[in-house]
């Protein structure tokens, strides 16, 4: 952890030009489940030409380093770095729950720097995040990870207790916002799953969100992410949910917050994390 914090402590110039170094072995020399994300942009984008889609997996293998090593410069920044790196240029969109004292169920998708909006809200909107997440196996990386998601004050939820943190806090009625990154397809043995339309294609989504909201009917937010320049991210607050009644079963969470995905993939297409099996299997072979 020594090294970790003494790399984060480098200057962005000479951790871009190591995470360019990196990209280069990663795509070029290992090439990194290069297969599955040439599918995935194929799937995704079939009409592009070979330029445009190598293009985008040159791009996607930069924002893959990006996030992660300045995921790790995040261990030495300050609030005034976030500040100045991030901007959320709707808070209002927030401020009209959260000051309300209403809860919120953010959500968003695995686009630029996903990592920072984390620390972003947190830091710009005063708002602890309580970020949903799936622990990792090794020790290290899951003591990392906490410590880089916790850094200003966020804090972790492992996703088979989100809903056991969420009773217990609103149960005390605090003041909260849950943050899920929700749009990794789940397990063929999940039967919950929820398929909708992705890029043409059906593709199943977690139910967790869809599930959150029937019960607890909480503002729901999506957090939509772009790179302005390398280092600098902008943040824009959509509106999925305002809390009023929700129609059991409608899926309109989901519905809506794919089509987010889907755009802002669309706008950025090299910024998503591509490397995930999106459409690993269909309905029929999981039913």
């Amino acid at each position: 952890m020594f090294f970790i914090r003494l790399f984060s402590k480098l200057p962005f110039p000479i951790i871009y030009l190591i995470s360019d170094i990196i990209a280069f072995f990663t795509g070029s020399i290992i090439r990194y489940r290069r297969t599955v994300i040439t599918q995935n942009v194929e799937t995704a984008f079939p009409g592009i030409s070979a330029k445009e889609k190598r293009k985008i997996i040159r791009g996607f293998y930069r924002n893959l380093c990006d996030v992660g090593f300045e995921s790790l410069k995040s261990l030495s920044m300050s609030k005034e770095d976030v500040k100045k790196h991030i901007t959320i240029t709707n808070p209002e969109e927030f401020k009209k729950y959260h000051d309300a004292g209403k809860p919120i169920l953010m959500m968003t998708g695995h686009l630029s720097n996903w990592e920072w909006q984390l620390m972003a809200y947190t830091v710009i909107m005063n708002a602890p995040i309580g970020a949903v997440y799936k622990p990792l196996s090794s020790k290290f990386s899951e003591n990392l990870m906490q410590k880089i998601r916790s850094n200003f004050g966020g804090y972790v939820v492992p996703m088979e207790k989100t809903m056991r943190e969420i009773l217990v806090k609103h149960k005390r009625g605090e003041v909260f916002t849950i943050g899920m990154v929700a749009d990794q397809s789940p397990p063929g043995y999940d039967k919950k799953q929820i398929w909708l339309d992705f890029f043409g294609k059906e593709s199943a989504f977690f139910a967790g969100p869809e599930k959150v909201t029937e019960f607890m009917n909480y503002p729901v937010i999506f957090s939509k992410i772009r790179r302005v320049k390398r280092g600098y991210y902008e943040i824009t607050i959509v509106d999925l949910h305002d809390g009023s009644d929700y129609e059991k079963g409608s899926n309109e969470i989901l519905k809506k917050f794919s089509k987010q995905v889907e755009e802002n993939i669309k706008e950025q297409p090299s910024n998503w994390l591509w490397s995930h099996k999106r459409w690993k299997y269909t309905r029929d072979e999981v039913a």
